[in-house]
This record gives C-alpha cells, sequence and structure tokens, in this order.
C-alpha cells in the first residue's frame, strides 16, 4: 500500500513457451526461475497482495508453497496468442475487488529486484502518472544501429539525439481504469522507470538464460556487485 492507495501484484506465468520450452520453472541459482520474482513480489514494500495467473500445475505449485494466492487461467487465456491484458482482466475479475493500482510483473525476469517495483510504484504514484513502465539503456549506443536491405547492405539508423531504452518486460505499473481505457500500459503519459540493462534482462531464449545466469552473481548473488555497466 502507499499512502492509503492498494496495489496488486500479479505474476502471468502461461505453461507454453516457444522460445524457450518450460522457461518458467527452468532452475537458476538453485530455484525455478519464477521463484526469483515471487521473492522481490512478497518482500515489496507496496504490494498489498501477490498472486500468480497460470495454467501450469506446477508454478501454482510452486506459488502456493511461497504463501502467492494463484488464480487459475482457463484454456482460453493460456494460448501463444493469448493477451495479458485478458489474464490480467480475468485476475480482477475472479478477485472482484477495487485496486488502485495494478503492477505486472513477468517471470523471465528474475534479476528485477523489490526496490525497482517499490520505485516503479512509487513513481507512478508521486507523479501521478497514468502507467510506469520499465525500461534500460539499449545495449549499444543507438548510433551503433541499422538496417540491412535485401541486396545486403548496410544504412544507419537515423537517431534522435535522445539516450535510446527498450521495454525490459521487468515491472509495468498502471491505474486499472487507464491501463484497459487505452488498452495497454504504453499509453500517454507513461512515465519510465530507467533500470540497469542487468537488472531489467528478459529471458526468452537459451541465449538469454545463459546470459541471465551469468549476470546472476553479480545482481542477485550473494557477492552482488554493481557492473560498471554491460554496454559498450
Amino acid at each position: 500500500m502507499i499512502d492509503g492507495k492498494t496495489v496488486l501484484g500479479i505474476v502471468p506465468a502461461r505453461a507454453g513457451s516457444q522460445g524457450l520450452p518450460g522457461k518458467n520453472l527452468r532452475p537458476l541459482a538453485g530455484r525455478p526461475m519464477t521463484a526469483w520474482t515471487l521473492e522481490a513480489g512478497l518482500t515489496s514494500q507496496t504490494l498489498d497482495h501477490l498472486v500468480v495467473s497460470t495454467d501450469d500445475a506446477a508454478v501454482a505449485a510452486l506459488a502456493r508453497q511461497a504463501g502467492v494466492a494463484v488464480i487459475d487461467r482457463p484454456p482460453e487465456l493460456a494460448g501463444p496468442q493469448a493477451s495479458v491484458l485478458d489474464a490480467i482482466a480475468h485476475v480482477l475479475e475472479v478477485l472482484d475487488r477495487a485496486w488502485d493500482y495494478v503492477v505486472l510483473l513477468q517471470p523471465t525476469s528474475p534479476l528485477r529486484l523489490a526496490s525497482d517495483i517499490d520505485a516503479a510504484v512509487r513513481l507512478c504514484h508521486e507523479r501521478d502518472a497514468p502507467s510506469v513502465i520499465g525500461v534500460s539503456p539499449m545495449l549499444k549506443p543507438a548510433t551503433f544501429y541499422g538496417q540491412v536491405d535485401g541486396a545486403g547492405a548496410f544504412s544507419r539508423t537515423p537517431g534522435n539525439g535522445d539516450e535510446a531504452v527498450v521495454i525490459n518486460g521487468a515491472v509495468y505499473v498502471a491505474r486499472p481504469g487507464t491501463l484497459f481505457g487505452i488498452g495497454g500500459f504504453a499509453g500517454p503519459g507513461a512515465l519510465a522507470h530507467v533500470m540497469p540493462p542487468e537488472r531489467g534482462w528478459d529471458v526468452d531464449t537459451a541465449f538469454d538464460f545463459a546470459v541471465c545466469e551469468a549476470l546472476w552473481p553479480h545482481v542477485r548473488g550473494d557477492a552482488a556487485r554493481p557492473l560498471d555497466s554491460i554496454r559498450r
């Protein structure tokens, strides 16, 4: 809770994954990957309630073991084309109560910290923003990026001089009315919670997971220490 405002955290963890099958339960530093998102949510200072939306019995068992409520996701909301907004709407319908803020915590961002959740919620509340999205600087400056055409010719992507960032998927905050009114988190007035690339690392492929394992000791391990940077 923040200034009397109620905050709901939702961890969406459907069973299917095309990029890395079974990724939500893949062992990371001795625990299933989803466990680290549950830990971050449970130790957050601003979340009043944390739930997992899933169609995976093993994920449900993991959540219940951690003391997190489970919302069984129906099959029509669990396919590869399923909308996370529909899953959020289903959670709100099942809980049947009003929330001032909804926080989406994807289990594929295990390096995000509880402090990132709290900072994003406070930013949304203190700035009276419709939503806040976790972002990270791109791994190289925008001037390094470009395009390759059908003939193999390279051309630079024009930059506008601003620091380029990417939505990292680690944390999303929104007021429910705004979220469903505009159909997403990245609408007009959205603010950014800027995170280091290593804390915002998103796992969708085996390559992503290997990098995540390498970053782990620097971010959440016992000997965690700040990295100078993982971008050039």
